[in-house]
């Protein structure tokens, strides 16, 4: 959905809600869960670029740089302290050696691994107590989330209008 788009068969302040209280239901678990990162001495930064390089594998720094949304200066210094603590690696990129890769160590890659599973495992306690109904509501609600973040992913690095989504 487009920004001013109207989904079919939403008034205007139904959509403008759900939107408003989505983004806020949000951020609120995105707070909570990352107070289980700010435990770990990562800041939320160094840990969405730990969990870029772990999942997905050795990236160049401008690549890298693109994917999360931060400035290269910045990202730089980000991969400067996880070098230091020793999460990362920089090393020459094998087709151009003006660029640089980074690289998780296995220890980073363990260290993401168990904040994962730290932060999964608080909504596995909630799931626990769900009645069946609502575990189903809550998986069937799934997908459409995913297509959100993706949706939300693909959204103009200048911050203009996201791409539109097609089914």
């Amino acid at each position: 959905m487009l920004a001013g788009k109207q989904a079919k068969g939403w008034s205007g302040m139904v959509q403008r809600d759900v939107a408003s209280r989505l983004r806020a239901v949000v951020a609120r678990i995105d707070r909570l869960l990352a107070r289980e990162v700010l435990g770990s001495d990562l800041t939320r930064t160094q840990f969405s670029v730990l969990g870029a390089v772990a999942r997905r594998g050795e990236q160049r720094l401008g690549d890298l740089a693109d994917r999360e949304g931060v400035n290269p200066t910045m990202l730089s210094r980000v991969v400067g302290a996880l070098e230091g603590a020793g999460h990362v690696r920089r090393l020459p990129d094998p087709l151009d050696r003006r660029a640089v890769v980074v690289q998780a160590t296995p220890a980073g890659v363990e260290l993401y691994q168990q904040l994962q599973r730290e932060r999964s495992s608080l909504i596995d306690e909630h799931l626990a107590g769900l009645r069946p109904e609502e575990a189903a509501q809550l998986a069937a609600a799934l997908p459409l989330l995913e297509s959100l973040a993706d949706h939300l992913q693909r959204a103009a690095p200048s911050g203009g209008p996201a791409a539109p989504v097609t089914r």
